[in-house]
């Protein structure tokens, strides 16, 4: 029986898959927003799922689903590569080797994998396969030409390289449309310069009713949209039967369409100040006078398990090794597990301890980061990912020693460090009055009238925090009381 109209099977990652969350600007991948553009009469079933890459992917019950239901006169539209990368076994495939590669010595091949699972998938059961490159990643200065555009460095054992090049290959080589919306989304992304472009990701949350929580990986129903438009209309361009099935007139998404993908049921998370009930609850225990907290943007509460709290003799381990890599110190957001005292608002004092790197795993990014902070709220084991409070930092983030955040703006100081394992840092923090000095090393900064009393008029909070695939020991803490004084 031929079929008057096909189905559009849809496999890929986050990027494609369909969201059930809870943000400020939900997140929405391209797959579930195809279906506006097809004639009426066109089944579009999306399979993709978030977190996965093309070699995971197999593993799970809607691959098993495509053989199943994948028939003569289908499509199959097939979006994979931002998980591809991962410096992880479980999902890590190798863009480098071609498509004819089933030696795994150097990993799964990534043209093999998705030539023999995908491709040859479709082809047997008579369906027509259609390979995309991957959206871009957004970058806040505008370059595309390294990870943001997926183009890796080989580390960890990992061979890095160009994803979006292996999979233009392979369409070359195979003769599979190609639909490359790593090429549109750049183009459109630098046309528009990076705050226009931030209109089309997902946003976690509101912060004193200001959008927060920028997640530059997401699309959000709009960015969605038009991601969908441009696939749509680069495969009207192309000579693929499935473009026959397609509206007569495409259209790009309404400016409109921004306001209308904002989250109605949304509410700002209300900060409530530590206090004794709290305590009780928290996941990690540590000796008096430290209390242990994960918070801020970590991926979730059922994560908190994954991270290092541990506390004996005097000594305090902090960090994250988990295989997906958890917290960040990032541009917009903050997430991190903490080993932290409360203080009265007005308590002056001079704190120091001593950080040693015990590992520093293949997941460390730009957003891995350690050391000690005074900061101006804590989260009780509470997942806020649009969190984006005042503090200080006596610590290290992407290579650079000393930084804060005030008014959401994250500001580093441009000295370099090592982060490597075995690198040893003394930290210092010294409040006297409205005058507050951090040091790592020597190197110090010193802030006056900073802001501590945003969120938490009454208390301050001394952390040592870890976080992002790096594991790190605390030892020698010294505080010192140097008295009260009234906030101005």
């Amino acid at each position: 029986m031929i079929k008057a109209y096909p189905t559009v099977y849809v496999v890929g990652d986050s990027i494609v898959s369909s969201f059930d969350d809870k943000y400020y600007l939900s997140r929405y991948g391209y797959g579930t927003q195809l279906g506006r553009y097809f004639k009426e009469g066109v089944k579009v079933v999306n399979l993709a799922l978030s977190g996965r890459s093309s070699k995971s992917f197999l593993s799970e019950p809607n691959y098993a689903r495509l053989r199943a239901d994948l028939s003569h006169g289908d499509f199959l539209v097939i979006g994979f590569g931002h998980n591809d990368e991962k410096r992880e076994e479980e999902r890590y495939t190798n863009p480098n080797t071609p498509y004819t590669e089933e030696d795994t010595s150097r990993g799964l091949s990534f043209r093999h994998n998705l030539y023999k699972n995908y491709i040859c998938l479709a082809r047997d059961r008579g369906a027509t396969p259609i390979l995309c490159t991957p959206i871009v990643r957004l970058s806040e200065e505008d370059d595309y030409s390294g990870t943001c555009g997926h183009i890796t460095q080989t580390g960890g054992g990992f061979e890095g390289g160009d994803y979006p090049a292996a999979i233009r290959k392979l369409g070359q080589a195979v003769g599979v449309t190609v639909v490359d919306l790593t090429a549109s989304s750049m183009a459109r992304y630098l046309k528009v310069g990076h705050k226009r472009a931030a209109e089309f990701h997902a946003w976690a949350g509101t912060s004193h009713g200001v959008p927060a929580g920028l997640d530059g990986t997401h699309l959000n129903k709009y960015g969605a949209a038009w991601t969908a438009y441009e696939w749509a209309v680069a495969l009207s361009q192309s000579d693929d039967p499935l473009k026959n099935y397609l509206k007569d007139d495409l259209i790009p998404p309404a400016e409109g369409e921004l306001e209308q993908a904002i989250n109605r049921n949304y509410s700002e998370p209300q900060y409530v100040p530590f206090n004794g009930d709290m305590a009780g609850k928290l996941h990690f225990k540590l000796p008096a006078p430290w209390y242990a907290t994960v918070m801020g943007d970590f991926g979730g509460v059922e994560h908190i398990p994954e991270f290092t709290v541990e506390g004996e003799g005097g000594n305090i381990k902090l960090g994250n090794l988990s295989v997906v890599p958890r917290g960040k110190i990032s541009s917009k957001t903050d997430g991190f597990a903490a080993a932290f005292v409360q203080l009265p608002a007005g308590q002056n004092f001079t704190a120091s301890v001593r950080c040693r790197v015990l590992k520093f795993g293949d997941g460390a990014d730009g957003q891995t980061a350690f050391g000690m902070m005074l900061r101006d709220d804590i989260y009780a084991d509470q997942y806020v990912p649009s969190l984006n409070s005042n503090y200080i930092a006596a610590a290290i983030a992407d290579g650079r020693a000393v930084f804060c955040r005030e008014g959401g703006m994250l500001k580093r100081e441009e000295n370099a460090v090592s982060m490597a394992a075995g690198a040893t840092f003394e930290l210092t923090i010294t409040k006297v009055n409205q005058q507050i000095r951090a040091q790592v090393n020597g190197f110090s900064r010193t802030w006056y009238d900073f802001d501590l009393a945003a969120s938490d008029g009454a208390s301050d909070y001394l952390c040592l925090f870890a976080c992002r695939h790096v594991e790190v020991q605390f030892s020698q803490f010294t505080f010192k009381d140097l008295g009260s004084s009234a906030r101005a």
